[in-house]
């Protein structure tokens, strides 16, 4: 590729929660090289998660120069930018461009305070302590010199276009002060009301559609991302919304699973569809994503792996997660009766902020292949739950979904779910990029459909996972158990960690 094909290209930068992904796509929407790198995390106290946005910003921009550079591909031949990341993080900063600590993500929980003095106030549940909106009054009744200082409060989003176009500019998915949406726009400003935040609305920066130009690339973020100056940035979205659009068209009845560091299980929905979804997510001016949220997902699967192959881990590298397959394989479907819970830094209704992970049923007959097994199933059997509430509201089954993350990449896990689920199982060829095929789509145009397959280089088929009816018995066993031990362990859970909001 040369001339005036390369200057259709896109830098595409998917941000989670503990990697950051720069993929590189041509005209046609294909991935011509990728990088990761990893970003840090803080847990300073129990339900805190913070990280600093600017080590976000310069992990961004060493693996978009190690894409060019691994792709030997000019500066001058992108032709535009594009961020995603996850929502609902807190940055406050000041007039002068500094921010003043790092951001509140996603997972802390810290407001549980605030949480309840806001339900009680609105009147209905708003959220848990881990919700946007209590952490914002947090900030503001702890923190108040900054809250004070701050001229603006941004989300991950806003803040990496900021950084790179001095604009600032949010998008709908992350936007919870404002909706286009007259019934959404309401409930936000009785949200606000009911937080005391009615005052400081002008923090807030309004949105950008996620497929509209938001600015264009500065000379300081050219010579950090290793681009060229004034190449549009489009206004992107969140990283939920991103694998939403990159799993399948954004069409209503699409639905898919993810498994990254938390988990969910999503569909394409109208507004007005009468579906409770725990979460609803903003995806663009026709449809909502109702998310049936797991916090812990595969983080649950690194720890108790971290646990029990450490020593392999740090001997095989790149072959290790290919040889924890292999073992957890050996191990026959239920894990003889070993269950484990995945609820590590808790869940949101209907189980508990309080709930955390557990094993039942340890005994001396089993061993690390089970415990590491079990805790796959766990995550399995919670999503066999979301589905069954999600399809008794929909009043129609799902007879296959398609499955995405970096746990997508695992056969033995997916067969796995295929066999808990007894649904089948698609797998795109890429699992771990879909975000960031998400984030190219902005560039092009969210218009509820793919893009177009050339007829000469149709897609790659995605790997299918059909359940094995010789494991159906012991699956639906041992999920009937999974789904009481929550209520069986309340009290304890209430004893030991506190209220569950």
């Amino acid at each position: 590729m040369k001339g005036e094909e390369l200057r259709s290209l896109v830098m595409a930068y998917d941000f989670g929660t503990t990697s950051v992904k720069a993929a590189l796509f041509d005209e046609r929407g294909r991935i011509i090289a990728h990088a990761n790198e990893a970003l840090p995390l803080f847990q300073r106290r129990p339900g805190w998660a913070e990280q600093d946005p600017r080590s976000l910003w310069e992990a961004g921009g060493r693996a978009g120069r190690r894409v060019l550079e691994g792709a030997e591909i000019r500066p001058d031949a992108i032709g535009s930018v594009v961020f995603v990341a996850p929502w609902k993080a807190i940055i406050p900063v000041d007039g002068r461009r500094n921010v003043l600590r790092d951001a509140m993500i996603w997972m802390d929980s810290r407001a549980t305070a605030q949480a309840e003095r806001l339900n009680r106030r609105a009147g209905r549940f708003v959220g848990t302590g881990q919700e946007y909106w209590p952490r914002l009054m947090w900030l503001k009744e702890n923190e108040p010199e900054v809250w004070q200082s701050s001229r603006w409060i941004m989300g991950l989003t806003t803040y990496l276009k900021w950084m790179a176009t001095g604009v600032v500019a949010t998008e709908p998915s992350d936007d919870f002060i404002r909706s286009g949406r007259s019934s959404l726009h309401r409930r936000f400003q009785e949200i606000v009301a009911a937080a005391e935040l009615a005052d400081d609305v002008g923090k807030f920066p309004r949105s950008t559609a996620a497929d509209e130009i938001a600015g264009y690339v500065t000379d300081a973020a050219a010579a950090h991302l290793g681009l060229r100056a004034g190449i549009p940035v489009y206004g992107g979205f969140g990283d939920l919304p991103a694998i939403t659009t990159g799993a399948n068209a954004l069409v209503p009845g699409a639905t898919h699973i993810y498994f990254g560091t938390s988990s969910w299980f999503a569909c394409v929905v109208e507004p007005d569809d009468g579906i409770e979804s725990p979460l609803r997510v903003t995806l663009d001016q026709r449809y909502d994503g109702a998310v049936y949220p797991l916090q812990t997902g595969c983080l649950a699967f690194d720890w108790i792996v971290d646990q029990v192959y450490r020593l392999e881990k740090e001997r095989m590298r790149d072959a290790f997660l290919d040889f924890v397959n292999a073992q957890v394989a050996e191990i026959a479907p239920g894990s003889e009766d070993l269950l484990a819970t995945h609820w590590l830094i808790g869940e949101l209704p209907p189980l508990s902020k309080n709930a955390k992970g557990v094993y039942i049923n340890l005994t001396p007959g089993h061993d690390r292949r089970h415990m590491v097994r079990a805790m796959m199933e766990s995550i399995c059997y919670s999503h066999r739950m979301s589905i069954e509430r999600f399809e008794s509201q929909a009043n129609r089954r799902l007879d296959q979904i398609v499955v995405v993350g970096g746990g997508a990449s695992s056969p033995v896990w997916m067969q796995m779910l295929a066999d808990v689920l007894q649904r089948t199982v698609l797998v795109p060829e890429e699992p771990r990029l879909v975000g960031a095929v998400g984030a190219y789509r902005c560039t092009r145009g969210i218009n509820g459909t793919s893009p177009t397959p050339q007829a000469d280089n149709p897609p790659p088929q995605p790997r299918s996972y059909r359940p094995d009816p010789e494991n159906r018995a012991v699956y639906d066993r041992l999920h009937r158990i999974y789904g009481k031990i929550h209520a069986a362990l309340i009290d304890v859970f209430e004893s030991l960690n506190g209220p569950g909001r």
